[in-house]
This record gives C-alpha cells, sequence and structure tokens, in this order.
C-alpha cells in the first residue's frame, strides 16, 4: 500500500502489544544492518530516534524485481534492431548483475 500511494510518511498510534494484545504486527526490520525481506519488497531501516512519548524510524522501501526480457523489448521498441544475438542478452544479464551486486555493497 505504501508503494502503491507513493507514500513518505507511515504513523502508528498504537502500541505493538497493549494490556498483554497484539495491537500492530511488526512492519518493519529490527536492524539498520538486515532489511526486511516482504514478497515485493525490502524495507531498510536508515535511521531511528527513540523519544519521550514515541520512536521515529527512517525506512527505504524497495521495489528488487523487474523482468530483463521486458527491458530489452521496451530498448529495442526504441531503437529498432537493439539486442539481436544470445550473446547480447547475456551481456545484459550480467551488467545487470553487476550493477546490482554493486547496489548491495553500498548498503
Amino acid at each position: 500500500m505504501v508503494l502503491e500511494n507513493n507514500s513518505n510518511v507511515i504513523v502508528m498510534i498504537t502500541r505493538e502489544v497493549e494490556d498483554g494484545v497484539i495491537k500492530c504486527h511488526h512492519y518493519w526490520p529490527t536492524s539498520m544492518k538486515k532489511p526486511l525481506e516482504l514478497k515485493s519488497c525490502y524495507i531498510f531501516l536508515q535511521n531511528y530516534q527513540i523519544l519521550d512519548y514515541f520512536v521515529i524510524r527512517i525506512f527505504e522501501v524497495v521495489k528488487k524485481s523487474f523482468n530483463i526480457m521486458d527491458i530489452v523489448g521496451q530498448m529495442r521498441e526504441q531503437h529498432y534492431g537493439m539486442i539481436q544475438t544470445k550473446e547480447q542478452y547475456i551481456f545484459c544479464y550480467k551488467i545487470v548483475l553487476e550493477v546490482l551486486q554493486k547496489l548491495l555493497t553500498l548498503k
């Protein structure tokens, strides 16, 4: 829902547990070192601040899924004859893999 609505603020106005009753499920990562992996996205805890009456958490929500075949199709629509051989497709996959691995090292 956050991604669909392009939300940049989430306000939770309850505690996780009140009087022994679960009021809110944990939808954020507990560590800045390890993201919460969901079905369609990753949630990274960028920073947090614990105050007297509330906690402020800064998240990054990343949606990692894409289809290289779709991207190649779009590229070919824009430039006829682009990426035609098996070797060119393999090159595209290798470049995407390299970029993703580089992004992981930046986290």
